[in-house]
């Protein structure tokens, strides 16, 4: 079957996205997210996002987004998510997908192909083992897994919160335009070689922003948490100054964030790519449970 590939922009945004809203499978974030992780993904590569259309119809039945991005172990190419239209299934234009991705990809000097993990701005940490297909289908072409991640969900709806304005000798408040910079330079010195500076930053776009911080008593930030920057309930990243962990600060960013979710009617909260003992600690305090769980895929494309 013969190709032709068509460039994703403004134009045929909605369509598309229609396109994984009829074949929906897991959870399907608003249209304004679904731009943010495209077009306004500030990697976005119209080279390594195309579209299939029907020959007949002309309506759109397969889609394949990815951006390359820097790793450790040079350029990867993190396919964020792909679809063949179930009536389009089976006829081999997943596959002619996959190799033309993986051929662009090449040509930009990516040395990895990835699933899902395409930090800052990404929808999902692997596979959802609820998109039981895909993860066959890539396990069909050579990617091999590697240690399961998790995402946890809490039920907003039973959830009690009431969140203080202080606490002891600190203060909480959300951000303002003037603390945006003071926050940024925070996360990048506390937390660094990681990007949760560039995950805060989304939050900044909102309004009002969906990032709240914790001050000390000379107004000098020493904790924050945000949510809502990937898709509405999403929580974190979240992080206090280490010598100050402990105290409950943590715990109070959490409530704001979450109190916050709930004034927007939100219903549910999910705190993005969990691990180790930090998830023993959210399902003691709000009653998380792992849901849903993820399995990362990766080629090696030399």
């Amino acid at each position: 079957m013969i190709m032709n590939y068509i460039t994703l922009d403004s134009d045929n945004l909605k369509n598309v996205y229609n396109l994984f809203k009829r074949n929906r499978i897991t959870s399907l974030i608003p249209f304004e997210y679904f731009k943010q992780g495209t077009l306004q993904d500030e990697d976005f590569d119209p080279e390594l996002t195309f579209i299939v259309e029907s020959e007949d119809t002309r309506e759109i039945i397969a889609a394949f987004i990815a951006v390359i991005r820097s790793s450790i172990s040079g350029k990867c190419c993190y396919l964020k998510a792909c679809l063949v239209d179930k009536e389009s299934q089976r006829k081999g234009i997943g596959t002619q997908l996959l190799n033309e991705l993986i051929s662009r990809a090449r040509l930009k000097g990516a040395k990895i192909i990835s699933y899902g993990d395409s930090i800052p701005n990404y929808w999902q940490p692997g596979v959802d083992l609820r998109h039981t297909s895909l993860f066959f289908f890539l396990k069909k072409y050579k990617f091999r897994t590697l240690r399961m991640r998790q995402n946890l969900t809490v039920n907003l709806k039973k959830l009690e919160i009431s969140p203080k304005k202080s606490y002891g000798e600190y203060s909480f408040v959300r951000i303002r335009k003037n603390d945006f910079q003071n926050l940024l330079d925070f996360v990048k010195a506390n937390f660094p070689g990681g990007t949760w500076a560039e995950e805060v930053a989304l939050t900044f776009q909102y309004h009002p922003p969906t990032t709240f911080v914790a001050k000390d008593t000379q107004s000098k930030i020493i904790g924050w948490s945000s949510h809502s920057q990937l898709f509405p309930g999403s929580f974190g990243p979240t992080g206090v100054l280490q010598s100050l962990r402990g105290k409950g600060v943590g715990k109070e960013l959490l409530k704001w964030a979450l109190w916050d979710m709930k004034q927007n009617q939100i219903t549910k909260a999910t705190i993005m790519w969990v691990v180790g003992d930090t998830i023993k600690y959210y399902s003691k305090v709000i009653d998380a449970y792992i849901f849903p769980v993820f399995i990362p895929m990766r080629k090696k494309l030399s």
